[in-house]
């Protein structure tokens, strides 16, 4: 494989990370130098934060211990 085929591929598979916040100094490192040298990957990077904020505002809002609740419940019960 040529490596702008695999800086490339490495792109793809980092931006939705970068995007939330959880890649590791390094790995946003490397996808902010990728950015900055290629303007389509900038705009596809705006696209990834823009899907995010969709999904966020669309998300019906789930009380925090609802999930703890269930769980607790599901430990608790006799099998």
């Amino acid at each position: 494989m040529n490596e702008a085929l695999s800086m490339r591929r490495r792109f793809l598979e980092l931006a939705p990370w970068h995007v939330n916040g959880t890649l590791s100094a390094a790995d946003r490192a490397w996808v902010e130098d990728y950015v900055r040298s290629r303007p389509e990957a900038h705009a596809e990077l705006a696209w990834y934060a823009l899907l995010q904020e969709k999904i966020r505002a669309d998300a019906p809002p789930v009380p925090p211990e609802a999930g703890l609740e269930r769980l607790l419940h599901r430990i608790r019960k006799p099998l």
